[in-house]
């Protein structure tokens, strides 16, 4: 019997060889500032048969996103704090509390949906659905909140030049709220709160002001510093920021954009503050266990 020939494989012949496709992968995956208008001029191919090499073995353009840098040391600290927090502070039965302060402008133009546009006719288009206005100082509203997987307290919301939140203030107009809202939820409760380390928050007067209302608050120095993925308040912010900048919303005074966030705050769904809130204790512990880089999306 004569002997089987081999089959030409079907379909666009590779103008590389096996070796040279290895590293074409090798150059591409786990690198910055790499392109295959790069690759093609590197290995002299086609931008099609780059992209199909890309393709086949799985490699993807991925977008950089920003993360806070550590050092060795910072990277110690933030594990050994957060094993804290996760074994000694937060226990099962107790619930956390968390506070923090984010500001609001008249429009959000670069919240996803609201930085893009459709038209036939770009030169019709009218000049302020083209350009996102922005002054060089844009006015802008603080607003101070705590939550807990039973809700959310009344906002401090400080108006346009307002005083700086310092501890006087933070005093006066921050936790007076934060008492009613434990006295409503969690007066017969165990309970924990978990500021973030702004200086305000750990000021001798803040603390005396604390310890006077008998409000069990987390050690400084058992406070990982700059893991905001591990605080789901951050979750909130955003949360909150999307409804209120929902569909391209503008404000044109002040008055608007404190109406607005006071009618939005009350459209936020519980669950969704409750699943943020059970997060945290597997977060620390991702992060006690791989680093606080291991918890971001990517």
């Amino acid at each position: 019997m004569a002997k089987n020939k081999k089959k030409k494989k079907s379909g666009r012949p590779t103008t590389l060889t096996r070796a040279t496709t290895t590293k074409l992968l090798k150059s591409a995956k786990n690198k910055v500032g790499v392109s295959q208008r790069r690759l093609v001029s590197k290995y002299g191919v086609s931008q099609p048969t780059v992209h199909r090499i890309l393709k086949r073995n799985n490699v993807f353009k991925r977008q950089r996103k920003r993360a806070p840098k550590y050092t060795a040391d910072q990277l110690e600290r933030i594990s050994k704090c957060c094993r804290a927090l996760r074994v000694k502070h937060f226990k099962k039965d107790t619930f956390i509390i968390l506070d923090d302060e984010k500001y609001f402008t008249f429009a959000h133009h670069t919240l996803s949906g609201n930085d893009h546009f459709y038209t036939d006719d770009i030169s019709t288009t009218p000049d302020d659905v083209r350009f996102a206005g922005q002054g060089k100082f844009e006015p802008k509203i603080l607003v101070w909140m705590a939550i807990s997987n039973k809700g959310l307290s009344a906002p401090y919301i400080r108006p346009i030049g307002g005083p700086a939140v310092n501890s006087d203030v933070y005093i006066a107009n921050c936790l007076p709220k934060l008492k009613d809202f434990i006295d409503a939820h969690h007066s017969n409760e165990n309970y924990i709160f978990w500021p973030d380390l702004v200086s305000c928050h750990y000021s001798k007067k803040t603390l005396a002001w604390l310890n006077g209302q008998n409000i069990p608050v987390v050690p400084k120095d058992a406070n990982p510093p700059n893991v905001p993925a591990a605080r789901p308040i951050e979750n909130f912010w955003a949360l909150l920021t999307r409804l209120v900048y929902d569909r391209g919303w503008e404000a044109k005074t002040e008055r608007q954009l404190i109406n607005r966030i006071n009618r939005k705050l009350k459209e936020v769904d519980q669950n969704v503050v409750q699943a943020m809130m059970a997060s945290i204790r597997p977060t620390l512990r991702k992060i006690e266990d791989n680093g606080p880089l291991s918890v971001l999306k990517c």
